[in-house]
């Protein structure tokens, strides 16, 4: 059974997965570089919650006393707080440019 954590996580997760697949689908449309940083910026952001989750699923298999069930602890994760809030930037960036590129024609 998933936790409200776990599930919550995921849905992040999940939701970061479709708007990088969105910005991926807009930079093959436009091939613009306005477009690919949004879909860099999210994949970066994307990047993150994939290693939050990992790292929160192993320290609760730690604290649960199932060390086998860990296949390595995440040390640089404070590393990646801070590559997410730049990815968070660039696809805000990205996304202000493209659309007043797109709103200027």
């Amino acid at each position: 059974m998933l936790t409200t954590t776990i599930a919550a996580a995921l849905l992040a997760t999940v939701a970061y997965a479709v708007i990088t697949g969105a910005g991926a689908v807009l930079w093959k449309r436009t091939h613009s570089l306005a477009a690919a940083m949004v879909a860099l910026g999210f994949a970066l952001v994307l990047l993150d919650q994939i290693v939050a989750l990992v790292e929160y699923l192993e320290l609760r298999s730690l604290l649960r006393g199932h060390a086998a069930d860990t296949l390595f602890i995440v040390h640089h994760h404070l590393f990646l707080h801070y590559v997410a809030d730049l990815g968070l930037w660039i696809a805000a960036v990205g996304l202000a440019w493209h659309s007043a590129r797109v709103s200027g024609r």
